[in-house]
C-alpha cells in the first residue's frame, strides 16, 4: 500500500525505527493495567457519545416536524426544507453509524435507521410493490416499526424526498401525493422514536461497560470493554473500505457502478464518509466536535508520541483527500479520472486501516484479530 506523501513516509519511518530500537514489541511488553483502560471508557461512553445522541434525537425530531409542516402545505421551499432537515439527520448519523454497539445495534436498531447495505436490492424491490399496493401500515406511524427494516428508515425518506419522480408527486394533490406524504410523515415519526429510545438506553449500556468487572455477565474486565472501542474504530474503516468504496468501484473501471454507492438518491456517499471519519477518529482522539477532550480516547493508551503524531499525520492526509473530492461517488465517477481519484482513495482508506490494526490495537494491547464482519 502506498505512502500518502514523502513527509509521512519519514515520519512513518522514523517511528518504526524508534519502536525497533527503542521499544520492545507489543507481544513482549507488560501488559497495560486494567485500570488504565477506565477513563478511556468513561470519557468516550459518558461525555463523548451522549450529546450525539441527543443531536441525533433532535435531528430526527425536526426531521418529523419538517414534513408534518411540509405536508400540511406542500411547496417547494417546504420540500427545500425536509430535504435540508434530512440531511442534517444523516450527518449526525453517519458520524454515530460506526459505533456499533450496545443499544446502537440492539434488536437490529441500526438497520431499522439505515437500512445499508443492500446487496440484493430489497428496498426498490420492496418501494416498487409499496408504491403500486399503498399499503395503510406504511403511512401509521406506530405500526410502521413492525414493517421491513428497509422501508422504514433514513434511505426510505431519502426516495421520497430526493427521487425526482417522486418528490414532483409529493407537490400535487393527487392519491400517490396523499400516500407519499403519510408514508413521509410516518418514517419521521419513526426514526425520532427510535432515535429517542437509543438516546434513552444508552446510560445503563456505558455504566455497564465503565464499571467492567468480575461481577459483570457482559464485560469481565476494563481491557475486554475497551475492546469494543477499538472494533468499532477498526471495523468502521473496513466498512468504509470493503463496502462503502469497494461495491460501487467494482472490479474496474467498466465494472463501476455509482448506484452500489450508499446514499446514491440524494448523492452524499462520500459526505457520508467523511462523517463516518468524524466519529471515528473520536474513538482514538476523544474529541468529537465542541464535545470531549482531545488525547482522552484510545491515544491515552499510546505510549509512543511519535507514533502518536504519525497517526493523527496519516489521517489528516486521508481528510485532506477527501476534501477534494465532491459529495458523492455518483459525481465523481462522471469526472475522466474519477475512477482513479477513487481507488487513490480506497487505498488511503485501507492504509490508515493498517495503522489502526498494527500500531493501535498493538500499542493498546486491543487489537487480536477478530472481526465480526467475516464471521470468525
Amino acid at each position: 500500500m502506498p505512502i500518502l506523501c514523502r513527509s509521512c513516509k519519514a515520519t512513518l519511518l522514523a517511528a518504526s525505527t524508534m519502536l525497533a530500537i527503542g521499544l520492545a514489541p507489543p507481544g513482549a511488553r507488560a501488559d497495560i493495567p486494567d485500570e488504565n483502560y477506565r477513563p478511556v471508557l468513561e470519557h468516550l461512553l459518558t461525555v463523548v457519545v451522549p450529546p450525539k445522541l441527543d443531536a441525533l434525537h433532535d435531528a430526527t425530531t425536526d426531521l418529523s416536524a419538517e414534513m408534518d409542516d411540509f405536508c400540511a402545505a406542500p411547496d417547494q421551499d417546504g420540500l427545500d426544507q425536509a430535504r435540508k432537515d434530512f440531511h442534517t439527520a444523516m450527518d449526525i448519523w453517519q458520524e454515530i453509524q460506526p459505533w456499533r454497539m450496545g443499544p446502537l445495534v440492539a434488536n437490529g436498531r441500526d438497520q431499522h435507521i439505515e437500512y445499508w447495505p443492500d446487496k440484493h436490492g430489497t428496498a426498490i424491490r420492496q418501494f416498487r410493490k409499496l408504491m403500486f399496493n399503498k399499503p395503510a401500515i406504511y403511512t401509521d406511524r406506530e405500526k410502521i416499526a413492525n414493517t421491513s427494516a428497509a422501508l422504514q428508515g433514513l434511505p426510505a425518506i431519502e426516495q421520497v424526498l430526493f427521487d425526482d419522480k417522486l418528490s414532483a408527486k409529493l407537490l400535487g394533490d393527487d392519491e400517490d401525493a396523499t400516500f407519499l406524504c403519510g408514508y413521509g410523515m410516518a418514517i419521521g415519526a419513526n426514526l425520532e422514536r427510535i432515535t429517542g429510545e437509543l438516546t434513552a438506553e444508552w446510560p445503563d449500556f456505558a455504566k455497564s461497560m465503565v464499571e467492567a468487572g468480575p461481577d459483570s455477565m457482559d464485560y469481565p474486565d476494563a481491557k475486554f470493554a475497551a475492546t469494543d472501542l477499538y472494533r468499532a474504530l477498526h471495523e468502521g474503516l473496513l466498512i468504509i473500505a470493503t463496502q462503502k468504496l469497494a461495491r460501487p468501484m467494482g472490479d474496474d473501471a467498466k465494472d463501476a457502478k455509482a448506484s452500489r454507492a450508499e446514499s446514491p438518491t440524494s448523492k452524499r456517499s462520500l459526505r457520508n464518509i467523511a462523517h463516518n471519519l468524524t466519529g471515528l477518529f473520536a474513538i482514538y482522539d476523544g474529541k468529537w466536535g465542541d464535545t470531549g477532550e482531545e488525547g482522552k480516547g484510545l491515544a491515552a493508551l499510546i505510549d509512543s508520541s511519535l507514533m502518536d503524531r504519525s497517526f493523527r499525520l496519516n489521517w489528516q492526509n486521508v481528510i485532506d483527500a477527501l476534501g477534494d473530492l465532491p459529495p458523492s461517488i455518483v459525481e465523481l465517477l462522471d469526472q475522466p479520472d474519477g475512477y482513479q481519484k477513487l481507488a487513490d482513495f480506497a487505498g488511503q482508506i485501507s492504509f490508515i486501516n493498517s495503522l489502526v490494526e498494527n500500531d493501535v490495537g498493538g500499542t493498546t494491547q486491543l487489537g487480536g484479530g477478530f472481526n465480526s464482519l467475516d464471521g470468525d
